[in-house]
């Protein structure tokens, strides 16, 4: 009985030992912390909005990087990974990133290759093939970020070139299966499969392009079969902030579709935040991309709950919660998150009050506070109890202009220093480690 339990030990021990029981975003934040670790005591913001609701926009006016036009900013989704931006004092700058594996990668090109391969084998358009390399379906990832126009038509060439075996072998299979003529997609990618090396060197080809980019982007770094991480550190802030966006923004010559996460640190604020602001704020990938979102938010965003000390959902003053947000206030509620909520109403100058034909900011506010009282109302029928504060509620407009009134500094600000005092009283969890080697050691000493 004794060797049997001994046994188990030992296997248990295994498993812990290889990590079995971490999460993918724990093992993130361990990679990261370990090269980049963040100041236990500093607040942590975690954004959560509808795309295009005005979080990016918010994060340049508190970093202070509008000039720079960093993060960046679009309205379709983008390939920008999770970002965590560490306020802190200090005179250098530092960026760390983690690569995408290699077999990650390998897939989204082997998706993009055989989905324009099969649309050039139904519409036999040879200007199209360059359009159909650009991304995944779900735009998810962006390869036309890391490859030439150039070395795109290169590939064209060659997909032309591969046209007539692809041809030859979706005969067959067609022959074979007359009952599913219609299959066209399936019967491509059984016959690239059969090629083999013919199909597999434009695949390696278009990979170690990819790679040539990652090296330039990470001074010589390339993605591996595990995460990668890499570390890149300042001293000249405009510098710093054209490397970010050399790395993660969201255009042509960024290589943002090969990370996995992002942690920037440095004294990036505004000079109208308060002196003593100190802060992480953690960007996440904007709900609403999936149309599920509008029933129920993803759980991506679940671990980040668990990590903030604050939640800021963000939402459009003149539509809000008619996307992804309403999902979120109910999540957040139904896990236990309430005490970490705060919300900000955006673009409130958009407002246009149906009973006011000039309205002041106090209307403006009243008809948003009428839209969010429908929305607890009727998550309440599902039995659903939502209470807010009324001083974790804030109001934002004007973002499109460049610069800040008194008025945005005054709630971001205070945005800022709700997330501080609910930090104060937070007791972090301690994973428990155990030392096995000890404990096996006194059962072995007990069993002789």
């Amino acid at each position: 009985m004794a060797n049997a339990l001994l046994l188990i030990l030992l296997q248990q021990e295994q498993q812990l030992g290889r990590g079995k029981y971490m999460s993918r975003f724990e093992k993130i934040q361990q990679a990261l912390d370990a090269i980049s670790p963040v100041p236990a005591d500093l607040p942590k913001l975690y954004l959560l909005g509808d795309t295009g609701a005005g979080k990016t926009t918010i994060i340049r006016k508190i970093l202070g990087t509008e000039e720079s036009k960093f993060p960046t900013t679009r309205q379709t989704r983008t390939t920008i990974a999770p970002t965590e931006y560490v306020i802190r004092e200090g005179s250098d700058f530092d960026i760390t990133v983690v690569l995408k594996p290699i077999a990650e990668v390998e897939g989204y090109i082997d998706e993009i290759l055989k989905d324009a391969i099969t649309k050039f084998y139904k519409d036999r358009q040879k200007e199209k093939i360059v359009k159909n390399l650009r991304q995944t379906s779900d735009q998810r990832f962006r390869l036309y970020y890391l490859i030439s126009n150039e070395f795109a038509e290169e590939i064209a060439e060659r997909i032309i070139a591969l046209s007539p075996c692809v041809d030859q072998k979706v005969e067959v299979y067609q022959d074979d299966f007359p009952e599913d003529q219609e299959e066209t997609g399936i019967f491509v990618e059984f016959a690239l499969n059969e090629l083999g090396d013919d199909y597999a060197s434009i695949c390696d080809d278009i990979l170690e392009e990819v790679q040539r980019r990652a090296e330039i982007a990470c001074n010589g770094e390339r993605f591996d079969s595990t995460w990668k991480v890499y570390k890149h550190v300042g001293e000249n802030e405009l510098e710093f902030v054209a490397k970010c966006k050399e790395i993660l923004s969201s255009e042509v010559n960024s290589i943002s579709p090969l990370i996995e996460y992002a942690r920037i640190r440095g004294n990036l604020k505004a000079a109208w935040l308060a002196p003593d602001t100190e802060a992480v704020i953690i960007d996440g990938e904007g709900i609403g991309h999936n149309t599920k979102e509008a029933g129920q938010l993803s759980s991506r965003h679940y671990d980040y709950f668990y990590r903030a000390d604050a939640i800021l959902l963000i939402e459009e003053s003149k539509k809000p919660f008619v996307a992804g947000g309403r999902s979120a206030l109910k999540s957040i509620f139904e896990r236990g998150y309430k005490d970490k909520l705060l919300v900000l109403f955006t673009k409130l100058d958009e407002v246009e009050p149906y009973d006011a034909d000039d309205p002041t900011n106090q209307d403006r506010i009243e008809e948003v506070m009428d839209g969010l009282l429908n929305v607890i109302s009727s998550l309440r029928d599902d039995r659903i109890e939502i209470e807010l504060p009324e001083n974790g509620i804030f109001y934002l407009g004007g973002l499109k202009e460049n610069g800040i009134d008194s008025d945005a500094i005054s709630q971001i600000n205070s945005v800022l220093s709700c997330a501080k005092s609910l930090s104060i009283f937070k007791r972090d969890f301690i994973r428990p480690v155990y030392d096995f080697v000890w404990f096996l050691d006194r059962i072995y000493q007990k069993i002789q």
